[in-house]
C-alpha cells in the first residue's frame, strides 16, 4: 500500500510538471545566429531581389523572400539596418548570390 501512495505521488508531481506552460515562445528558442538586414534588393538581375541581410558579420550578403508566419517584424515599417537573431538554411544559390529560408527570427 505504502508503494501504491508513492506511486500516485510521483505520478501526480509528474502530471503537475507536465501541465505548466511557457507561454513566451520566444524565450525557448534557441537562434543560431545574428544578422543584420539591410533593406530591399531592389538591383534588377535574374538572381536578384526580395531583402539583403549579412549573418554573423561575413562579408557575404545573403537574400530571403519572406519572414517566418511568427515574426513581429514587418519589413515594410521598419527602419534599416535592423539588427536580428535567426535561425536559418541555405535554400539556393543562383550566380553569386545565396539565398536562404529564415526559420526563426527576432528583433534584438
Amino acid at each position: 500500500m505504502r508503494f501504491m501512495k508513492k506511486i500516485v505521488l510521483l505520478v501526480t508531481l509528474c502530471s503537475l510538471f507536465l501541465a505548466c506552460k511557457n507561454d513566451d515562445d520566444s524565450a525557448e528558442i534557441k537562434y543560431e545566429s545574428t544578422a543584420v538586414i539591410k533593406g530591399q534588393d531592389l538591383t534588377l538581375c535574374a538572381c536578384c531581389g526580395g531583402w539583403i541581410i549579412e549573418i554573423d558579420n561575413m562579408t557575404t550578403d545573403y537574400r530571403f523572400e519572406i519572414l517566418p508566419e511568427n515574426a513581429n517584424i514587418d519589413l515594410q515599417k521598419v527602419t534599416f539596418p535592423l539588427n536580428v537573431k535567426l535561425n536559418w538554411e541555405v535554400n539556393n544559390t543562383c550566380a553569386s548570390i545565396t539565398r536562404i529560408i529564415i526559420e526563426d527570427i527576432i528583433e534584438m
